[in-house]
């Protein structure tokens, strides 16, 4: 029984020792971006502190990525677009550090589904894609109060830069209960808009929102939207065109309804619609 139990400790001392070896070769020259879940939010983050000669840059969800890739380069429109998980406060500190990083823009669009205004920091990927990423020491001065009370609300939120969490794609078993009275414009989603027009009037570029391509099976969906929400918190003129701008599509062009099954059919007449009329 003695050995079986000596064997036992071994073999997890052992295993916990080799977890944080690996945990720490990941952390080096930060390996670990590349592998994780939200490995596309890491790229946008890092893209957003260098230099462009883009005059516009375009921040969005995962249509807008499949739309604009963020991996790939552009003298025209910059994509730092990702994921929507990172909800509009990490949408802003993107912008944030591009703005910081010394670029000199005219535009910086915003595409999304109507659908994605409705993240409130409350979500089953908001560990992995916001607090893991975003909820750090560098954006402290960028979080508003909103933002740290729903990250707060999320078990373990203060260990999320802890080796062994960071580098893997665990996340707490969490569901929030908070009562929502919103149906498309939560209140981090308000805040943050809030936050970017501002910072687009402090620095002379205009901020525009588009939406994404969307499935003819939505249309009930955006109708269902309460749209004066956009007048009761204030953003009419951010909110000027955008469900104007909506392009249904059939449903057979979507995998699941959300994303394109063949995004490069759409990119080129999609960009044409933000440096020209309307192209579809």
């Amino acid at each position: 029984m003695k050995d079986f139990l000596l064997k036992t400790l071994i073999f997890l001392l052992i295993t916990i020792g080799i977890f944080h070896v690996k945990s720490f070769y990941l952390l080096q020259k930060n390996k670990y971006t590349q592998k994780v879940l939200g490995s596309e939010v890491y790229v946008s983050i890092e893209k957003s502190h260098k230099k462009s000669s883009a005059k516009k840059v375009l921040l969005g969800d995962s249509v807008g990525k499949q739309l604009f890739d963020n991996t790939e380069n552009n003298d025209t429109i910059n994509s730092l677009a990702c994921n929507q998980a990172i909800s509009m406060a990490g949408q802003y500190v993107l912008l944030h550090n591009y703005i910081a990083a010394g670029n000199k823009i005219d535009t910086a669009y915003i595409c999304f589904t109507p659908f994605s205004f409705e993240n409130n920091l409350d979500k089953i990927f908001t560990y992995n894609y916001f607090v893991k990423p975003f909820y750090r020491d560098e954006n402290a001065a960028l979080l508003t109060k909103t933002a740290r009370r729903q990250v707060e609300k999320i078990p373990y939120s203060g260990l999320a830069w802890y080796p062994c969490i960071l580098t893997n794609n665990w996340s707490p078993d969490f569901k929030s209960t908070d009562k929502v009275n919103y149906t498309f414009l939560s209140p981090i989603s308000t805040v943050y808009l809030h936050k970017m027009s501002d910072l687009a009037k402090a620095h002379h570029f205009k901020l525009i929102l588009i939406s994404a391509l969307l499935s003819n099976q939505k249309k009930k969906a955006v109708e269902a939207l309460n749209k004066r929400e956009i007048k009761n918190n204030h953003l009419e003129s951010e909110f000027a065109g955008f469900f104007e701008s909506i392009v249904y599509l059939e449903e057979s062009n979507f995998v699941d309804g959300t994303h394109l099954k063949h995004p490069e059919q759409f990119q080129r007449s999609f960009k044409n619609r933000l440096t020209k009329p309307p192209a579809f």
